[in-house]
């Protein structure tokens, strides 16, 4: 299954990606744009999701994401693809802060992302 959302993920919704994807999702995500594409499919076809919603591909960005705690696992196979980062595959500071900074907006109900 493949979610594609531009918009918060409701308490329900975040409910059942956890019962869903035991707690542990992929995703590709464009913070340019403020899109996500997740679920259990490979990170290529998730990244493919995006470029056919006019993302650009040096926006486009893989992580697995822990829906319990919030961690992201900024995964570098996936963004070698990506044409702003390194050979290494290695996000800048500025790209995991965008990255972070979109996931609280999508996930803001989620337990770990609320404000103390």
């Amino acid at each position: 299954m493949n979610i594609y959302k531009r918009v918060q993920f409701k308490k329900r919704e975040i409910l059942q990606l956890q019962k869903d994807y035991e707690d542990y999702v992929w995703a590709a995500i464009d913070p340019s744009k403020c899109i996500i594409s997740l679920g259990d499919d490979y990170l290529a076809d998730l990244r493919d999701v995006l470029l056919v919603h006019h993302s650009r591909p040096e926006n486009i960005f893989g992580i697995g994401f822990d829906l319990n705690t919030g961690e992201i696992d900024f995964i570098d196979q996936i963004n070698r693809r990506n044409p702003s980062v390194d050979a290494s595959g290695e996000l800048s500071p500025e790209d995991k802060e965008n990255i972070e900074y979109a996931l609280r907006y999508f996930f803001e109900k989620l337990p770990a992302y609320r404000e103390a």
